[in-house]
């Protein structure tokens, strides 16, 4: 064990130099197997410390790290007198090239301390060295997500439709009626929640803003859930950026492009506010949540009476003729945008 460590830790000494100019900008993932859940977390939480502690980047999934770093700590059947062996291998992401493999044995895991930093070192040693050029290319790669020029972008939807009712022409501000002979049909708020989409581009001409043009398709009206309401959207957006995630408030402005026929007059426009959360999936775009609150104007939406729309109806409940409400929707969406041209 002692001849072991000391072979390790000469070729350490030798690469030692070379090895430290850059390594801070490398990008790696750990992974790895053992037949004792104990040793795996070992290697796993030491591996991870070393590779820290050198200034590497431990990425979460393997295709955001050029390499990765793979351990198999097996029993050892050979003729070592060992009961343990870890097979430690560097494999180079791009073509999956396996770029050096060492064996290491051992009794127990108490006597792998000391020499965790050493295995680490060797295996790590052919990474090779990058130029300037190089080392800036890497350290932009996974920041370039939120600071493209273009993105496109789609996403699910459900928006929550409020139509709160106004008391005009009602009987008690919430009944329509028949004066002749007289009675009252009380009627109250409507509420509908169906699916939607929204596909749009969006433009980032500054670090902290961005426009975006979109177009938003949602199903059903307050009596037909096959209607497919449509709608283009403005946003103005002002993007709070971190390493990994962003964080969007923005101004919305809509204009509907068709009206049900159940309304009789129906606000054009809607604008409100919102937030979206952005989080990054890849080097070129980011995973989002999206939740805003918009506001119909500039006036009512007003329905049609409903009994009026079947003769049989007309003489049940005919007055007021038309239903006044006050329009707004909760809009929540879970998408992805995909940028092009790095800001």
């Amino acid at each position: 064990m002692k001849k072991k460590a000391l072979f390790f830790t000469v070729l350490s000494l030798l690469a030692a130099s070379s090895f430290a100019q850059n390594i801070h900008q490398r990008y790696l993932f750990i992974e790895g197997t053992a037949v004792d859940p104990e040793h795996y977390e070992f290697f796993m939480k030491n591996f991870a410390l070393e590779a820290a502690g050198a200034g590497y980047t431990v990425t979460e999934n393997k295709n955001s790290a050029a390499y990765t770093l793979n351990f198999d700590v097996s029993s050892d059947t050979g003729l070592n007198n060992y009961p343990y062996v870890a097979k430690i291998s560097l494999f180079r992401n791009e073509d999956g090239l396996e770029v050096t493999t060492l064996n290491f044995y051992y009794n127990n895991i108490d006597e792998v301390y000391e020499f965790t930093r050493t295995l680490f070192q060797n295996v790590t040693l052919y990474i090779p060295l990058l130029t300037v050029e190089e080392l800036n290319t890497a350290q932009g790669l996974y920041q370039n997500w939120k600071n493209k020029w273009l993105y496109l972008r789609a996403s699910f939807d459900y928006p929550i439709t409020f139509y709160l009712l106004k008391p005009d022409g009602l009987i008690g501000g919430s009944g329509l009626y028949n004066s002749d002979p007289y009675r009252v049909s009380p009627i109250d708020h409507k509420i509908m929640a169906m699916p939607g989409a929204t596909v749009g581009v969006e433009f980032q001409f500054l670090d902290f803003m961005s426009v975006e043009l979109n177009f938003q398709l949602s199903m059903g009206d307050t009596r037909d859930n096959l209607f497919i309401n449509m709608a283009a959207g403005f946003e103005l957006k002002f993007p709070i950026k971190f390493n990994n995630i962003s964080i969007v408030p923005y101004g919305t402005f809509i204009y509907h492009l068709n009206v049900s026929e159940i309304f009789s007059d129906f606000p054009p426009f809607a604008y409100g506010a919102g937030i979206q959360l952005n989080a990054r999936a890849g080097a070129y775009g980011a995973v989002f949540i999206n939740v805003n609150y918009t506001l119909s104007l500039p006036f009512d939406a007003v329905m049609h009476n409903p009994y009026l729309v079947f003769p049989a109806d007309r003489r049940l409940y005919p007055e007021p003729p038309v239903i006044h409400y006050d329009r707004s929707i909760i809009g929540i969406g879970i998408g992805y945008k995909f940028g092009f041209f790095d800001r």
